[in-house]
C-alpha cells in the first residue's frame, strides 16, 4: 500500500482542528502495532487481552506523544512485557532474531503455536464458516444459542380496518447477551402480512425500565391482529404495561397487577419459542420488585455451556523463526514473532506476572465510556475496523484505495465528530471505500430507519417516483423530484453514495435511492416536483419492514396465456414449485424472476441442467497465517453440487436481473450464465458473492462484508463486474408513468418470438 501522499499532509496539516499532525501519526502508528498483535502474535499472556477495550486503551495512551521518540516510548509499554518478542525499533535499526531469547532450552512438551486464519474468525461459533485459531491451542466456544420466546395476545375485529394505533409496553433487560423487543403484526384476509414491526433494529438492551412504543396504521383487509413482547436469545428479559390503544381509545392493557407472583401469567399467550438445544424452552413467570408485578421472559438454564476445540483449520502454519518486521509509520517499525513454543499451560518465555497481571488489569477492567460521545471510543473502533479488512479483505487486488490513507483520513474525522450520526457516517464513509455490496454498518442505537410512503428511482437521468403508499399524498407515480429538502436531487444523491459500499452502480442506485428516504420518525421529507410551484411535505411515518410490505410484490407464478409461465425466485418456494412442475413442463416458455433475495430455491436449477454441477472451486475463502495478506498460503475452495434432474424442463428459458441481484441471486445468476440455462434480460448484477463475515463493534455497532473471494464458475473475476445480461434493457420514464415492466414485457417478447 502507498504512503501517505503530499497533498493529503497538506489537508491533515491545515484542514484539522482538534488535533495535529502529531496526534493523527501517534494513532496511525497504534493502528498498525494493533492489528499485527492481535491477528498474529501467538503468546497465551496476549490472548487474556480484551482487544476492544485494547483499542480504545491504546488510542487514550498514545494520543499526547510529542514526537517519534515518546511514541516509541509508549507504544513499548504496552506490548513488551505482554508480549515477549515484540520490539519497537526505530525505522533504521538493524533486527537479528533473538532465537536464544525465545527458544526454550530442552523442547520436550513444547509444540509450536501460531496464528491461523480462514478467512478471520470473528463469531464465537465453531459452526461458522469463517475461523481464527492458533496451533496447538484449544479455542473456547460459548455455543451460539439461538431461540426465543414470546408473549403474544391475538385479536380479530375488522371494525378496526384502516385504523391507526398505537402499541406501548414497558421493559428492561436484566441481564444477558440477548435482546428484548415488543412486535405488532396485521394479517390480512389473503393470507398476507400487512403492517409488521418487531423493532428488528431497535433492540432493547437497557437495565432501566423505559416505555418502547410502535404505532401505524391497520390495513383496510385485516383478518387479526397479534401483538406481544419477545426475548431473543440469552437472557432475563422483564416487561410490564403493555398497552394497544387504537385511535386513541384503549383496547387492551395489563399491567400483570392480578396474576400470582411466581406463575406463570393469565393475561397474556406464551409460547416457549424455538431454540437452538433440544427441549430447551424459555419461561414465563410473575415477579414483584417494590410491590410492582411484571413479566418475566427468560432464558433456557444452562445454554451457552463453554466447549473447548482444538482446531486444525489448514496444513500450513508459521514456523518458529519466522518473524514480522513492518514500518508502523513515524519513522518506526515493529518486530513481531510469528511463531512461538508452547507447553499445554503456557507458551515461552514464561512472562512476569507481577508486571503483566497489573496491566492486563488496567486493559480489560477499565470502564471506558462505550458511546461515540467519547473520543477514544470512536477512534478505537476505527482501529479495530481499519484491521480487520487491512489483514483479510479480500478484494483490495480489485478496489483501487489507498487503504492507509483511507485510515488517516478517518482518523481525523474521528476527532472532529460532532455527535453519534457523524461518528456513523465516519464508520459508513471509510467502509464504502471497499466498494463491497456486502457492506452495512448497523448502529442499534440510530433511530433515523423510517421512510415516507414513496419510492423513488433514477431513470433516464431524472429522478422520478416509482410507487405512491397512501393516497392522500399530492404526488404521483411518474412525476419528476428536482429538489430534496431544498437541495438539487443530483447534488442530494452524490451525498448519500459517499455513504454507500458498492461494486457497481446497479447496487449503488439500489441502495441509494432506498437510503435517501431514512430519517427520524414523523421527520419531514420536503420535494420539490417538475410541475407543482409549492414543495410537499412527507412524514416519515413507515418502519423499514413495513415500508418493504408495502411496495409492490412479484407474484409467485402466474401464466400470460400462449404456455408463458412466469416464476418468482423471490416469492416462490420449492413446495409451490413442485406443486407447479406439471405447468411448467407444459409450457413453451418459462419467465424466471431473480431481481431480489431468491427464497432458498436454488433446488430449481436443478429442473434446467442436463448434467451436474461440477465448479468446485469459485468460492474461495483465504487461509492466512502472515500479515497484510502476504504470501496467502491456500484456498479453502466449494461450489453448489447441483445434479441434474431427470425431469428436466425443456421450454424456452429467460431469466431477468438486474442491480438488486446480489449474493446468493447472483450464485443463482452465475450457474445461468455458466450452464447456459437460458436467456439473462434486463441490467447487470450487484457484482458482490460470497458469505458475509460480521465485526461486532463495542457500543452496538455491527459491521457486515465478504469474507471470501467469489469468481465465475469459470473462474475469471466476478466482484466489480457481476453477471452482464444477453440482453440489456433500460427503463424508460414512459414505462415508468405507465407502471410498466418493460423488462419483462422484453422477456415476453423474446418468449413469442
Amino acid at each position: 500500500m502507498k504512503q501517505i501522499s503530499f497533498v493529503l499532509l497538506i489537508f491533515f496539516s491545515f484542514g484539522t482542528f482538534a488535533q495535529t499532525t502529531q496526534q493523527i501519526d501517534n494513532q496511525f502508528a497504534f493502528a498498525k502495532t494493533y492489528g499485527y498483535l492481535k491477528y498474529f502474535y501467538p503468546g497465551d499472556e496476549a490472548a487474556k487481552i480484551d482487544w476492544d477495550k485494547f483499542a480504545i486503551y491504546g488510542a487514550k495512551n498514545v494520543e499526547n506523544c510529542k514526537n517519534p521518540e515518546e511514541l516509541k516510548k509508549v507504544l513499548g509499554e504496552m506490548v513488551t512485557d505482554l508480549m515477549p518478542g515484540v520490539k519497537i525499533l526505530n525505522q533504521a535499526e538493524i533486527y537479528k532474531f533473538e532465537e536464544s531469547l525465545l527458544k526454550p532450552k530442552d523442547l520436550i512438551g513444547y509444540d509450536v503455536v501460531s496464528w491461523q486464519h480462514l478467512g478471520v474468525g470473528l463469531i464465537n461459533d465453531k459452526r461458522a464458516p469463517y475461523q481464527s485459531a492458533r496451533t496447538n491451542r484449544a479455542k473456547v466456544f460459548t455455543p451460539k444459542f439461538t431461540g426465543f420466546g414470546n408473549a403474544f395476545t391475538t385479536i380479530k375485529d375488522k371494525k378496526y380496518a384502516g385504523k391507526s394505533f398505537i402499541l406501548t409496553g414497558k421493559a428492561k433487560l436484566l441481564s444477558g447477551s440477548g435482546n428484548g423487543y415488543f412486535w405488532l403484526r396485521v394479517d390480512k384476509t389473503d393470507g398476507k402480512i400487512g403492517f409488521f414491526d418487531n423493532m428488528a433494529k431497535r433492540p432493547i438492551k437497557t437495565k432501566e425500565w423505559t416505555t418502547f412504543t410502535i404505532q401505524g396504521k391497520i390495513d383496510k383487509e385485516v383478518n387479526s391482529i397479534t401483538f406481544g413482547a419477545y426475548l431473543v436469545d440469552l437472557g432475563k428479559y422483564a416487561v410490564d404495561d403493555i398497552s394497544l390503544k387504537i385511535e386513541g381509545s384503549e383496547f387492551y392493557s395489563t399491567n400483570f397487577e392480578n396474576e400470582r407472583v411466581e406463575e406463570e401469567p393469565t393475561s397474556i399467550k406464551f409460547n416457549t419459542g424455538r431454540s437452538s438445544i433440544e427441549n430447551a424452552k424459555y419461561t414465563f413467570t410473575v415477579k414483584e420488585e417494590n410491590k410492582n408485578k411484571y413479566l418475566l421472559i427468560e432464558s433456557p438454564l444452562g445454554a451457552g455451556t463453554p466447549e473447548y476445540v482444538n482446531l486444525n483449520l489448514f496444513k500450513k502454519h508459521a514456523n518458529f523463526g519466522e518473524y514480522a518486521e513492518k514500518p508502523i509509520g513515524s519513522n518506526l517499525k515493529i518486530i513481531v514473532p510469528l511463531a512461538l513454543y508452547g507447553t499445554k499451560s503456557t507458551t515461552f518465555p514464561n512472562p512476569d506476572s507481577l508486571k503483566t497481571a497489573p496491566l492486563l488489569a488496567e486493559i480489560n477492567n477499565s470502564n471506558y465510556t462505550l458511546t461515540a460521545s467519547d473520543l477514544y471510543f470512536r477512534l478505537g473502533n476505527i482501529i479495530n475496523t481499519w484491521n480487520v479488512f487491512q489483514h483479510f479483505y479480500p478484494y483490495f487486488d480489485i478496489v483501487k484505495t489507498n487503504w492507509e490513507d483511507d485510515l488517516k483520513i478517518s482518523l481525523n474525522e474521528a476527532y472532529q465528530n460532532k455527535d453519534a450520526s457523524d461518528y456513523y457516517n465516519s464508520l459508513k464513509k471509510l467502509t464504502a471505500k471497499l466498494k463491497d455490496g456486502h457492506v452495512s454498518v448497523t448502529d442499534f442505537g440510530n433511530k433515523n430507519y423510517y421512510l415516507p410512503p414513496i419510492a423513488w428511482k433514477w431513470v433516464e437521468n431524472k429522478l422520478m417516483i416509482t410507487s405512491v403508499m397512501d393516497d392522500n399524498l399530492k404526488v404521483k407515480v411518474g412525476d419528476i423530484v428536482e429538489k430534496i429538502d431544498g437541495i438539487d436531487s443530483k447534488k442530494y444523491f452524490e451525498n448519500i453514495n459517499q455513504y454507500i459500499s458498492a461494486a457497481t452502480n446497479g447496487w449503488l442506485n439500489y441502495q441509494a435511492e432506498l437510503e435517501s428516504l431514512y430519517g427520524l420518525i414523523n421527520s419531514s421529507l420536503k420535494i420539490s416536483v417538475l410541475g407543482q410551484n409549492k414543495s410537499i411535505a412527507i412524514k416519515r411515518t413507515l418502519f423499514a419492514s413495513q415500508y418493504q410490505g408495502l411496495l409492490p410484490k412479484q407474484t409467485a407464478i402466474r401464466s400470460f396465456g400462449n404456455q408463458i409461465t412466469y416464476v418468482s425466485f423471490v416469492a416462490a418456494d420449492m413446495k409451490m414449485i413442485n406443486d407447479s412442475l406439471q405447468l411448467l413442463k407444459n409450457s413453451k416458455a418459462i419467465i424466471f424472476d431473480l431481481r431480489g433475495r431468491p427464497n432458498e430455491n436454488a433446488e430449481l436449477l436443478e429442473y434446467l441442467m442436463v448434467k451436474d454441477d461440477t465448479a468446485s472451486n469459485w468460492l474461495k475463502a483465504p487461509e492466512i497465517i502472515y500479515p497484510d495478506q502476504e504470501k496467502i498460503v491456500g484456498y479453502k475452495t466449494e461450489g453448489w453440487d447441483l445434479k441434474a434432474k431427470s425431469l428436466h424442463l425443456k421450454a424456452k428459458i429467460f431469466f431477468l436481473i438486474d442491480g438488486r441481484v446480489i449474493s446468493a441471486g447472483e450464485s443463482y445468476a452465475s450457474l445461468v450464465e455458466h450452464y447456459k440455462l437460458g436467456t439473462l434480460i434486463g441490467q447487470s448484477t450487484a457484482g458482490t458473492n460470497g458469505e458475509v463475515n460480521t465485526l461486532t463493534l463495542p457500543g452496538g455497532y455491527v459491521i457486515r462484508f465478504t469474507g471470501l473471494k467469489a469468481l465465475k464458475l469459470n473462474g475469471s473475476q466476478h466482484h466489480a463486474i457481476g453477471i452482464i445480461p444477453n440482453i440489456y434493457v433500460e427503463q424508460t420514464a414512459k414505462g415508468v408513468k405507465e407502471g410498466r415492466d418493460e423488462i419483462l414485457e422484453r422477456a415476453i417478447a423474446e418468449a413469442l418470438k
